[in-house]
């Protein structure tokens, strides 16, 4: 390239980003002499993605000019800033995450929850009654091996349901949550099956109880974990079922476009389930095996059912019409 070739690409190249080199600086000393709201943040972020690209251009066009070092040293510093700022406020995002975004989540996608219990409650009712006539076909609902194990004589606060039958149900909700969101990336189908077929094994066991009259213990050793346990298999499959929704049904988006937005979404969705899972499992661990009495058990689970619709119920009182704080700028 002849000098004066080089010159006038300099200088269109310096005239054209001078604006945004001279802004990011503006932010960077800032955010040194006090700190950035959250859109001034978010500029800062969009800024540095373009000043890297701008320097990678300096580098292959203009290595030893003056211009390079300036655009190295003012990305080295928004770099600093940036992700030294986002390491500060890891913890308070994630504090927010789980007090404010995860419930406005599950408001905004509350039909699919609905559609995930309902799903859930039909393979129950189905199975409920099957087996209630014929308790040989509870074998068809319930995972191999474990009918045989099953002594409902005994009553749920036998050996049995610890060691067997609350180890095989927790597994296999965990498998579950997470099996009906990978299977909305399968348009759904998978996911359906899955509540249908949780919501049979409950159903199974449940009528193999109510036939030796033993449901009241059943449900009290049942109800105390499987209230957040549950809660968390229905908020994932209703990500599962809003994930094949985005594919069905794209609005003005391609399908791969709202695919990938709405996996986005509720990819928060799965991480939002995990402390459910957790706190269902400490409950099953320490309280549901405690020698209480059964309406004990009951009132822990009411107490459980309180707070998750206290928690969830926060996101219409937080819950605020006013604009969106993300900001747009011009690429």
């Amino acid at each position: 390239m002849s000098l004066p070739q080089s010159n006038r690409r300099l200088g269109s190249f310096v005239h054209k980003n001078q604006s945004r080199w001279t802004r990011l600086e503006e932010l960077i000393h800032q955010f040194r002499r006090g700190s950035l709201s959250k859109r001034e943040l978010d500029e800062l972020g969009f800024l540095y993605r373009k000043v890297a690209g701008h320097l990678a251009y300096a580098q292959t066009y203009f290595p030893q000019h003056d211009v390079t070092r300036r655009l190295n040293e003012l990305t080295l510093n928004a770099h600093n800033v940036l992700y030294g700022s986002v390491k500060k406020r890891r913890f308070p995002e994630l504090l927010r995450f789980f007090t404010r975004d995860f419930p406005l989540l599950f408001h905004e996608r509350i039909p699919f929850f609905l559609i995930a219990f309902s799903l859930f409650a039909v393979g129950a009712l189905l199975a409920f009654f099957l087996t209630l006539g014929d308790p040989r076909l509870a074998s068809l609902f319930l995972p191999l091996g474990m009918a045989e194990n099953i002594d409902p004589k005994a009553g749920p606060a036998g050996e049995w349901n610890h060691s067997i039958v609350s180890s095989q149900i927790m597994v296999n909700n965990i498998q579950v949550a997470f099996l009906c969101f990978a299977f909305g990336a399968l348009l759904g189908v998978g996911t359906v099956w899955m509540l249908l077929y949780n919501g049979m094994l409950i159903g199974a066991l449940a009528a193999l109880f109510h036939r030796v009259g033993e449901s009241y213990t059943f449900w009290a050793h049942i109800w105390p974990h499987g209230v957040t346990e549950l809660t968390a298999i229905f908020i994932a499959g209703g990500a599962g079922l809003s994930l094949a929704y985005s594919f069905f049904v794209p609005g003005e988006l391609t399908r791969g476009e709202s695919f990938k937005r709405e996996g986005k979404v509720t990819i928060q969705l799965m991480m939002g389930v995990i402390p459910l899972f957790v706190i269902a499992a400490l409950i099953e661990g320490f309280l549901t095996p405690a020698p209480w009495p059964p309406w004990t058990k009951y009132l822990l689970a009411l107490s459980t059912l309180i707070l998750l619709f206290f928690y969830f119920g926060s996101a219409w009182i937080r819950k605020e019409a006013t604009p969106s704080e993300n900001p747009t700028y011009s690429s």
